[in-house]
C-alpha cells in the first residue's frame, strides 16, 4: 500500500528528473554551439559579417579568440555535468530509493539500485541528448545554430573570463613541474581521429567521397619524407652536361617528360635541371647548342625532409623539380612538383602519358598481386596495411630486401612486423618484380 506521502514523493521524482533533463539539455547547447561555431565557413561568416549582422559579429569575435570560446564551452560542460551528477546522486537517487523498498525483493539493496539507476539515465541523457544529437544538428545547422548561440555564448565568455584565467594559471603552475604549459587551444582531436572522421562523412554522403580521399591524403603528408615521394635514382630521366639538341628530342620522345636533371659524370654530380621548353626554344636551328647553356640551378634536399616542408620549399623557390640526396650526398632519387600534387589527388596523367601499369591487383583467392615498385605507403592506404618504410628504401621491393637481408628467389616467403604474409612471385638476381601480399586476418577470425 502506498502512503498519504505517495504523491508528493512522485511529485519530486519528476521534478527532480526535469531538473537532470534541464541540465543535460544546457549541456547539450553547448555541446552543439562548439561545433557549430568551429563549423560555419569562414567565407560565408565574412559575408555575413559584411551584411552588417551582429549575431554574425558575435560570432565572429568567438572565433577570433578561441582560447575564451573553447575554454568557456569546456568549463561549462564540465560544471553542468558535475552538477548533474551531484545532484543526481544525493537527491534523485535518495528519493528513489524508497520506490524499490516498497518491492520486497529490492527492498535490501534498494539504495545501490536507485543509485545504479540514476547513474545509467544521466549516462545515458548526457550521450544522447548531451553529446550526439545537438553535435549532428550543429553539424547539419551550422549557421543557424551559431547565429543562434553567438551573443549568448560571447556574453558567458566575458563572464567566465576571471574563471579562464584561474584555471589556466593553475594548470600550468602543475605543468612547470614538466616543463610544459596549457593552453585551450590545444588540439582536441588526433590525427588519426580526424581521419577517421573524414571517412565517416565520405560514408555518410556530407561529404564528397573525392573530396574526402584528398582530406585523408592530406592528413597522411605530413608523416610522409622526401624519400618516401621521390622517383627513386634507378628510374630518374636525366641528361649528361653536354648533351646535344638530338639527344634532348631523343629522350623527350621516349620519355616524355619536361624537367630533367642534368648532371657531370654520373647522377650523383647533379648541376641542375633544365625545362625542355627553353631548350627548343633556345636551339632552333642551333646544331652547336649544348643543353648546359639553358641549366637552371639545381634544390637540394635531404631524404628525411617532410614532405609538407618540401612542398613549401618548392613553391617558396618557385622551382619545380628537387634532388634528393642521401647522408653521404649521393642521389637517392628526384622529387616534382607533380609527384608532391599526386599524392593529394591520385595519379595524374597527361594527354600523352600513358596509365602506369596498376601497382595492387587482387587475386581471387582474397591476395593480392603487388609491383615490387609500389611505394610501401601507397599499399599501406590502398589495403589498410601497417607495412614499415626504413630509412633505405620506400618500395615493395626494398621492403622485400630489407626483410630477407639479400635479393631472395621466387617462391621465398617472408612475414613483416604486422603479420602480413609476403610471398616472391617474380625476381632476377637484381631486383624483385612482383610479389603476392596476404594480409593478416582480423583477430575474430583467429578464434
Amino acid at each position: 500500500m502506498w502512503d498519504g506521502s505517495a504523491p508528493s514523493k512522485e511529485a519530486a521524482i519528476v521534478t527532480e528528473l526535469l531538473v537532470i533533463l534541464a541540465l543535460v539539455l544546457v549541456n547539450g547547447i553547448l555541446a552543439g554551439a562548439e561545433i557549430a561555431v568551429v563549423a560555419l565557413r569562414g567565407s560565408r561568416l565574412d559575408q555575413l559579417v559584411a551584411e552588417k549582422s551582429t549575431r554574425a559579429r558575435a560570432v565572429k569575435a568567438l572565433r577570433d579568440d578561441p582560447e575564451r570560446f573553447l575554454a568557456t564551452v569546456q568549463i561549462g560542460i564540465t560544471v553542468i555535468g558535475a552538477l548533474a551528477g551531484a545532484f543526481g546522486g544525493a537527491t534523485f537517487a535518495e528519493d528513489l530509493a524508497p520506490l524499490f523498498r516498497r518491492v520486497p525483493i529490492l527492498a535490501d539493496h534498494a539504495d545501490a539500485i536507485a543509485l545504479g539507476l540514476v547513474v545509467a539515465l544521466i549516462s545515458y541523457l548526457s550521450l544522447v541528448l548531451g553529446e550526439l544529437v545537438p553535435k549532428s544538428l550543429a553539424l547539419r545547422y551550422a549557421e543557424t545554430y551559431a547565429l543562434f548561440i553567438g551573443r549568448p555564448l560571447l556574453g558567458l565568455a566575458w563572464l567566465a573570463r576571471p574563471l579562464v584565467w584561474f584555471l589556466t594559471a593553475s594548470s600550468n603552475v602543475v605543468l612547470r613541474l614538466f616543463g610544459d604549459k596549457t593552453t585551450f587551444t590545444e588540439a582536441r582531436l588526433s590525427p588519426d581521429e580526424l581521419q577517421q572522421l573524414v571517412g565517416e562523412a565520405a560514408k555518410a554522403g556530407s561529404l564528397d567521397p573525392s573530396a574526402g580521399e584528398i582530406a585523408a591524403r592530406a592528413l597522411d603528408l605530413p608523416e610522409l619524407s622526401a624519400v618516401q615521394v621521390m622517383v627513386p635514382r634507378t628510374r630518374v630521366v636525366s641528361l649528361p652536361h653536354d648533351a646535344t639538341l638530338e639527344d634532348v628530342r631523343r629522350v623527350v620522345a621516349a620519355h616524355g617528360h619536361t624537367r630533367m636533371p642534368v648532371y657531370e659524370g654520373d647522377l650523383d654530380h647533379v648541376i641542375g635541371y633544365v625545362n625542355v621548353k627553353d631548350v627548343f626554344i633556345r636551339a632552333t636551328g642551333d646544331v652547336s647548342f649544348r643543353v648546359k647553356e639553358v641549366l637552371r640551378p639545381p634544390s637540394f634536399v635531404g631524404e628525411s625532409m617532410r614532405a609538407v616542408s618540401l612542398l613549401d620549399a618548392m613553391k617558396n623557390r618557385r622551382t619545380q623539380i628537387a634532388i634528393v640526396v642521401d647522408e653521404l650526398g649521393a642521389t637517392s632519387g628526384i622529387v616534382t612538383l607533380e609527384d608532391l600534387v599526386e599524392e593529394l589527388v591520385g595519379d595524374v596523367f597527361s594527354e600523352h602519358e600513358a596509365p602506369a601499369p596498376e601497382l595492387v591487383r587482387r587475386e581471387p583467392d582474397g591476395t593480392f598481386l603487388v609491383l615490387g615498385s609500389a611505394p610501401v605507403h601507397d599499399v599501406n592506404r590502398e589495403l589498410g596495411l601497417d607495412l614499415p618504410v626504413g630509412d633505405g628504401y620506400s618500395t615493395i621491393a626494398g621492403l622485400v630486401l630489407d626483410l630477407a637481408r639479400s635479393i631472395p628467389a621466387a617462391g621465398t616467403q617472408l612475414t613483416a612486423p604486422d603479420g602480413t604474409m609476403i610471398e616472391v612471385v617474380e625476381a632476377t638476381p637484381r631486383h624483385v618484380k612482383k610479389v603476392r601480399i596476404k594480409p593478416p586476418a582480423p583477430p575474430h577470425e583467429d578464434r
